[in-house]
């Protein structure tokens, strides 16, 4: 399993799991943060387990099941990490609902790629959206370009679909930007007007500035601030392998933060797989549909990459924790 489980693993024992918890509280500057940590410490550390014995039957579990696994232990994580923010989670039974939802009833024949997953305005998801500060959402979201938000889907989605609007992006000695020339989206436009659309997006601790262009090498942007902090700027995302890509593609159309889009496909994927299951288990038993292969890579993806995903969240919870 990803070694992001070993540092996960600190949370499941009560006496660190209450540090950790006390540290989350006192940085939010909430009264009697040693109390709540106390309170809720219980609660925190079976989060953990049994995310991690989900996530631990997914990796034996056949195609056919393998979604449902994986949907719940993502959203114990999720709410083990909206604890740490938040003592008062959950609020009211609405919020233990999953906040999203998709179609009753599906078309015959069904197309996997253009199915849709709404949000709704109370829930799980819509908690973790304030809570994380996401854009306004959208009404709704299809599955394909949640699928083509995933740089590291990138390679089968354009087999399978079309080509995607990541741009890989180097990183010289974590400070100068190097990006390819391309004609369309926001690399058509000059340094400057491209230096400002990424200040514009761009968190507190980042800021660019241009460099003269050079159609040789490509547009040259320097990086002021950390390096690291670039996976918290919509327009870019980095790989587990610390690839670094560009979103390219139009500003109404920027990407979902990745543990936001993981959740939507799996809740997707989750439905399909316990109420269309005909349907599903033509898709992972018959080989007949190309959606297959994007649809397991997807799955691997998430085993392999969102317990990192997790720990970046509760980093913001917690930036001097043990983690």
């Amino acid at each position: 399993m990803p070694s992001a489980w070993d540092d996960l693993r600190y949370l499941e024992t009560e006496p660190t799991a209450r540090t950790f918890l006390s540290e989350c509280y006192e940085k939010a500057g909430l009264p009697h943060p040693d109390r709540l940590a106390y309170q809720h410490s219980t609660r925190f550390v079976y989060f953990w387990l049994q995310a991690r014995t989900f996530y631990q039957a997914a990796a034996d579990a056949d195609l056919l099941i393998r979604p449902l696994l994986l949907f719940y232990g993502c959203v114990q994580m999720l709410k083990g990490c909206m604890l740490a923010a938040d003592p008062a989670y959950p609020h009211n039974s609405r919020m233990l609902q999953h906040g999203v939802t998709t179609r009753k009833l599906r078309r015959s024949p069904y197309r996997l790629l253009e199915d849709e997953i709404r949000p709704q305005k109370e829930g799980l998801f819509a908690h973790a959206a304030a809570l994380w500060k996401l854009p306004p959402l959208k009404p709704g979201y299809k599955a394909k370009d949640l699928f083509a938000s995933l740089p590291e889907l990138a390679h089968p989605y354009e087999k399978i679909v079309a080509p995607v609007d990541w741009v890989p992006v180097r990183c010289l000695d974590r400070t100068l930007l190097v990006f390819p020339q391309v004609g369309q989206g926001a690399l058509g436009y000059s340094v400057d007007t491209l230096v400002g659309y990424l200040n514009r997006f761009a968190p507190d601790e980042l800021r660019f500035r241009g460099e003269k262009e050079d159609g040789e090498t490509g547009k040259r942007v320097w990086l002021q601030g950390n390096a690291a902090g670039l996976d918290k700027h919509c327009l870019f995302a980095v790989t587990p392998e610390e690839k670094l890509f560009f979103w390219n593609g139009p500003e109404q159309a920027i990407p979902l933060p990745p543990w936001a889009v993981h959740y939507l496909l799996l809740y997707l994927l989750g439905m399909l797989c316990r109420y269309e299951t005909e349907w599903w288990g033509e898709l992972v038993l018959t080989h007949s549909l190309a959606e297959a292969l994007l649809v397991e890579r997807f799955l691997t993806l998430h085993q392999e990459t969102f317990p990192q995903l997790t720990v970046k969240l509760l980093q913001l919870a917690n930036p001097r924790g043990h983690l």
